[in-house]
């Protein structure tokens, strides 16, 4: 079955009980799905903003995706005409720090710092930059040429 853009972005924004992935160009509305979809699913209830992950791959990206969430997430409250639902945006505004919205990095950095003893690692753990996970691989990589 083919779908339209059109109805695939209505399916995104509407289906929430269905996982989906999404595949597209850069710049083809990946990130504004995503946010709307967001907004739909804490404006109807289904999900509250604390158990929100939203993973992204740049500091950059995931800092706009972040930006974008508050900014819809704003409009969508003043547009509202049901309470139940201003409500429920409204709740998500004042937890929007709760939602984990960052990149793939950060999503498992936290996991792990919430189960160190599970995951064999050191409580204090830190993550590296880039100059050091640079150095690393290189290193890595002419052990592995010799």
């Amino acid at each position: 079955m083919s779908l339209s853009d059109r109805e695939a972005r209505q399916l995104i924004r509407e289906q929430l009980d269905t996982s989906m992935i999404v595949e597209a160009a850069a710049g083809t509305g990946k990130t504004t799905m995503l946010v709307d979809r967001l907004v739909e699913a804490l404006a109807t209830g289904r999900a509250e903003i604390q158990s929100v992950a939203a993973v992204t791959f740049t500091n950059k990206a995931a800092g706009e995706l972040k930006l974008r969430l508050r900014q819809r997430l704003d409009e969508a409250r003043a547009d509202e005409t049901d309470d139940g639902r201003r409500g429920n945006l409204t709740a998500a505004i004042a937890r929007l720090e709760e939602a984990s919205i960052g990149t793939i990095h950060a999503l498992c950095a936290q996991i792990l710092r919430e189960r160190p003893v599970e995951a064999g690692i050191d409580p204090a753990f830190g993550e590296i930059d880039a100059e050091e996970s640079r150095r690393l691989y290189d290193r890595a990589f002419r052990r592995w040429i010799e």
